[in-house]
């Protein structure tokens, strides 16, 4: 047999470099004549920034390893150097070429940063294309969280002393602090001065960039050589002469209004910002630069909103336009163009600067050259934002125009929307857009006509200034147009809670109006304003092929709250996916918050459309923290054919060769209980063997063949369920005195251990009510006193019982008391709540706000399904009786132990035995490893 030709290293390398500069990487292949020249030397990473790649057939590492050192001390300003390895097989493939660009099996890892040696390089595996997303992205991933929060850091310490140094000039300070509070409804002068120095700082860092791209443009310490003033003038010439009035307008009337204070104190504000600047200049890009906003802005007093983190809108970006819209030429940049993509709580603009890049990217991936035409008529045209605080807006239109420093903007479709109630009238902010097409618009930074604007007037005697110095006069309404995106991270705030820096009369008059409007538009105030949100856009979707985008709290899925938005979703749209994390990690998918989160796409249907559709949950074991790793999972996801719950097996999301997360489907129609139960588990086998046995009653023990069929039934059905401890409190007080009515009080963990318990305090009843509470019947309370007991909230990783059984009748304060019939009942249900059928069952129909924090309200917990004790003959009954009382005084350990815990094994063999069930251990086993039970990633390797 004839051996196979050999290809050269240097062939595949220049073939290599092809492919990536076909994906928009400005990349150069090493000639022969280069003599020791890099395999492949790619440029203008981030600017002036340029990274190494060095290239070996398949199993070479020690020598690709030892030819990266070398690079160490010839280019120790390389931002990175990164070893490639060939697939096996390609150095004798017939057609090189081909097979490289066919190829789905190329390895990389970064070897060394700057003069620094990656300490565990992570092995990465993937095709060209996606090694090309990894050097784009690579400044960001070298930079990483540490530099952001260090850049973070640096810039809060320059914001707080210059804000400090504002607050020493009591006036000038007042009327900064004014300017931020008509904006921002900061009433609180410290928080505003602070706001306000944040807008200055942005604004230099902004004008930094712009004087690389711009000759006309001072750099930062040239126009800062007059202070204030000097500056002051660089920005209002920028806004006339040049573009970018979003930007500069705002920070140079605060500079204003600096300039009337004493030379000293200018320096005195100024300085300390420029230094930030200074120490920040690294620190660019999509990612650091949403990171650093979201870093500062943490607390989200004033809206309660939450800042999508930058990995997660950019994961949502790209499955959003995974095969949508359908049959796009992405290489045409003038489609964009025609989109109309709004986010009508954009805060910083992080989903709107996502939809950007994700534009971007697929434009260079389909062969387009015109990507600086494509991110203006992007902003120009495309892309709508509506927020109430003016801070938020101004950072939105830096970072969208700080993408492209470059490029000139004649207008921005961003908008902040007045949040206030008059005399005479309320303004809801973008939730005016509630029932109606028209909104009340406070500021506008920058005139777009894609918005169509309504009855122009001066607002607040506010002027914008156009690029070029014309003055178009601020609008007073707005019209949203027929959307073909909306996404969005709303508020999850309660309204109760939000708008807390608004005056008490404004603050209830406010809420009443979003209460009155919700009841006829499909969305519930008890969830929160973020069901106003979604209620008010969906209208604005264009029907048929419009999609609506989410990032809301993970209880939308499952909490009742949320029960009208989810009917509102089901009616009007085909759900397409649901995203939840179950990395103990990241819970969330927002910056500055660990509540848990689902990312949520769904496609408007059809106005006669009423075709049954499937949805896919993605349930990710890790949740990625970084850009790169966020869009590759992306891909990953969209190239996952998921696994029907109806049938067998996994589908798997692997990465790098790992095994990272599953993905399901269901039919959209096959919910359980009205929930969106596909987010419940993490795994497939767990998600089945729950929706089996609450849809029919089937047990289905992982890796058995047959399902074993019980007897189920709300719990409601079996008795009533007590007061809640707001109730208890309305007509007792706790006392440690011997009373007629025994108390059940506090879970704590290490004493709660067992299936029964005793009483630990008393009640006294109350002669009179409690300060702006009604006095209840300490006797209509008492009447409700049971022996059963099952718990109100739990924390699952420390949780040992779940219910429990007191010899008497008992109140409590953090478990629900269930009354039932027969007092035969009551241990046959006090085991199942603590079997592991019991523990699945609570994990499936468990409303979820953090991780493993579990709630059981009183309404969800009479519609959880039990075990039919009705149902039960009479001897069953006697022999569950007699293994709760041979367990009762043996403790449990905690939930994530229960695998190896041998009275819950007796508990659930006992159980299984009297039911005529198989063997529960593989079903248990798997439920201790549940990483809401553990709290430990299912990666992780075990003890």
């Amino acid at each position: 047999m004839a051996r196979r030709w050999r290809s050269r290293e240097e062939a595949a390398n220049t073939l290599l470099g092809e492919l990536l500069k076909a994906r928009g990487i400005a990349a150069a292949a090493e000639q022969r004549l280069d003599g020791d020249a890099p395999d492949i030397r790619v440029e203008r990473l981030a600017g002036d920034e340029f990274a190494l790649v060095e290239c070996k057939w398949a199993g070479a590492r020690a020598q690709l390893d030892a030819q990266l050192a070398e690079r160490i001390g010839e280019f120790p300003a390389a931002i990175g150097r990164i070893g490639v390895l060939y697939p096996q097989g390609l150095d004798t493939a017939e057609d090189v070429g081909r097979a490289l660009a066919e190829a789905e099996d190329l390895s990389w890892y970064l070897h060394s940063t700057r003069e620094r040696l990656e300490p565990e390089p992570q092995l990465r595996n993937g095709s060209a294309h996606q090694l090309a997303d990894f050097l784009r992205a690579l400044p960001l991933h070298v930079e990483g969280v540490d530099r952001v929060a260090a850049a973070a850091g640096a810039v809060r310490y320059a914001t707080e002393t210059a804000a400090r140094e504002v607050s020493r000039h009591a006036r000038i300070g007042q009327r900064i602090a004014d300017a931020i509070a008509e904006s921002d409804k900061e009433k609180e002068q410290a928080a505003a001065l602070r706001i306000g120095c944040l807008v200055l700082f942005n604004a230099l860092a902004f004008e930094e960039r712009l004087s690389a791209a711009h000759a006309k443009v001072p750099t930062v310490s040239e126009a800062a050589k007059r202070g204030a003033p000097g500056l002051r003038d660089a920005w209002r010439t920028i806004c006339n002469e040049i573009d970018y009035v979003p930007v500069f307008k705002l920070a140079a009337d605060l500079l204003d209004i600096l300039c009337d204070a004493p030379a000293t104190a200018q320096a005195a504000v100024i300085e300390p910002l420029i230094d930030a600047v200074a120490a920040t200049r690294d620190v660019e890009g999509h990612d650091l630069s949403g990171r650093l906003f979201h870093t500062l802005l943490s607390d989200a007093k004033f809206t309660g909103a939450y800042y999508t983190s930058v990995p997660a809108a950019t994961m949502l970006a790209r499955l959003v336009f995974h095969q949508w819209p359908p049959q796009t030429d992405w290489a045409e940049h003038e489609f964009p163009a025609s989109l109309n993509i709004a986010d009508i709580a954009c805060g910083t603009g992080t989903l709107l600067m996502a939809v950007a890049s994700e534009a971007e990217r697929r434009h260079v991936a389909a062969g387009g050259q015109q990507k600086n035409a494509l991110h203006k008529v992007m902003v120009e045209q495309a892309l709508h934002g509506f927020d109430v605080q003016l801070s938020a807006v101004h950072f939105a239109a830096t970072s969208l125009a700080m993408l492209n420093p470059a490029i000139h903007f004649d207008r921005m479709n961003l908008y902040v929307m007045p949040l206030e109630a008059s005399s005479d009238d309320v303004k809801l902010g973008s939730l005016d857009f509630l029932g109606q097409s028209e909104a009340a618009v406070q500021y506008p930074l920058g005139a777009g006509e894609s918005v169509e604007i309504v009855a122009p007037a001066r607002v607040r005697g506010m002027n914008t200034i156009s690029g070029g110095g014309g003055v178009i006069e601020a609008p007073d309404t707005a019209v949203l147009p027929p959307l073909d995106l909306a996404i969005m991270n709303p508020p999850f705030t309660r309204s109760s809670l939000l708008f807390g820096s608004l005056p008490a009369r404004q603050r209830t008059r406010i809420q009443s109006e979003i209460k009155a409007r919700l009841k006829s538009h499909g969305a519930s105030a008890v969830a929160g304003v973020g069901a106003a949100f979604v209620a008010a856009v969906t209208p604005k979707i264009r029907p048929g092929e419009g999609r609506l985008a989410l990032v809301l709290p993970l209880t939308v899925c499952t909490g009742r709250s949320w029960q009208q938005t989810r009917a509102l979703i089901e009616r009007d749209f085909r759900l397409d996916m649901v995203i939840a994390s179950h990395d103990p990690q990241r819970w969330n998918f927002s910056d500055s918050t660990d509540l848990s989160e689902a990312l949520l796409i769904a496609t408007k249907r059809p106005e006669s459309d009423a075709a049954e559709s499937r949805t896919t949950y993605v349930n990710l074991w890790e949740n990625p923290d970084n850009v790169l790793d966020a869009g590759r999972l992306a891909d990953v996801i969209g190239a996952t054919l998921p696994a029907d719950l109806e049938a067998t097996g996994a589908a798997l999301l692997e990465l790098d060769g790992r095994h990272i997360g599953e993905a399901i489907s269901l039919p959209q129609d096959d919910a359980t209980g009205d929930q969106w139960d596909g987010v419940q588990f993490s795994r497939a086998d767990l998600a089945r063997a729950a929706h089996s046995l609450l849809a029919s009653g089937a047990v289905q023990v992982p890796g058995q063949s047959t399902a074993t069929e019980i007897p189920i039934c709300p719990l409601g059905e079996l008795g009533g369920i007590g007061p809640d401890r707001r109730d208890i409190l309305d007509g007792f007080t706790y006392t440690d005195t011997n009373t007629a009515y025994p108390l059940v009080a506090g879970h704590d963990t290490n004493e709660r251990t067992t299936l029964s318990v005793v009483p630990n305090k008393h009640l006294a009843a109350l002669s009179k009510p409690r300060r702006g509470r009604r006095l209840k019947s300490a006797t209509d309370l008492w009447q409700k006193a049971a022996r059963l007991l099952v718990a109100e909230r739990v924390w699952l990783p420390t949780t040992r019982v779940v219910a429990t059984r007191a010899t008497g009748p008992v109140l409590s304060n953090v478990f629900w008391e269930i009354q039932t019939p027969d007092e035969r009942c009551e241990a046959p249900l006090a085991l199942w709540f603590n079997s592991s059928l019991g523990i699945l069952t609570l994990l499936a129909t468990r409303t979820t706000t953090r991780g493993g924090w579990s709630a059981l309200k009183k309404a969800e917990l009479g519609e959880m399904p039990v075990l039919d004790v009705r149902e039960l003959a009479d001897r069953q009954l006697e022999r569950l009786a007699a293994l709760f009382e041979e367990l009762a005084e043996e403790t449990l350990l905690p939930l994530p132990e229960m695998a190896d815990c041998a009275a819950r094994e007796r508990l659930d063999a006992g159980l299984a035995e009297v039911l005529g069930l198989p063997d529960l251990t593989p079903l248990r086993r798997m439920l201790a490893s549940e990483p809401v039970v553990s709290n430990r990633r299912l990666t992780e390797p075990g003890d």
